[in-house]
């Protein structure tokens, strides 16, 4: 199915939508890791959540060195971006998935009490805002293929 785009076509410029919803949810994500971070208990898990927060930034980085490239390195920065950022995303959920399925996260383990219950809480919410990130680089994806113009289109 061929479908028209209700976008505008600019040549040679990218457009702000995709480039401003990989950034967004990139800089989202890597608040909630350091939030996450900053209200658990101190130790490896708290180390490992502000790492993941800067991974997070990471996928905004080909954005960002866009600016001293070339017109064409520019037009596909936003795209690589978003493919980065669905990556990432993807990747951290089953992190995420892992360390709360994983040993010593279970309900029957007495000497933890309520620090489980918020671990357990923690982690359902990252993994939500990775769903998030997930459907913000499918979408940023989805506008950038439709607003560039096909150079080597075979129909």
């Amino acid at each position: 199915m061929n479908q028209q785009s209700r976008l505008p076509r600019r040549l040679g410029k990218t457009m702000p939508i995709p480039a401003g919803l990989v950034g967004v949810a990139a800089t989202g994500s890597a608040i909630a890791h350091v939030t996450a971070a900053a209200s658990s208990p101190a130790g490896a898990m708290a180390w490992w959540m502000v790492a993941m927060g800067a991974a997070c930034l990471t996928c905004a980085a080909p954005m960002a060195c866009s600016r001293n490239r070339s017109r064409l390195y520019s037009r596909q920065a936003v795209p690589r971006a978003a493919g980065h950022l669905l990556a990432m995303s993807a990747v951290m959920i089953l992190i995420h998935l892992v360390l709360l399925l994983g040993p010593g996260n279970g309900h029957h383990d007495d000497n933890r009490g309520a620090s489980v219950a918020g671990h357990q809480t923690a982690m359902l919410d990252l993994m939500g805002v990775e769903l998030l990130c997930l459907l913000a680089a499918s979408a940023a994806l989805r506008i950038a293929r439709i607003s560039t113009p096909q150079l080597n289109s075979h129909h």
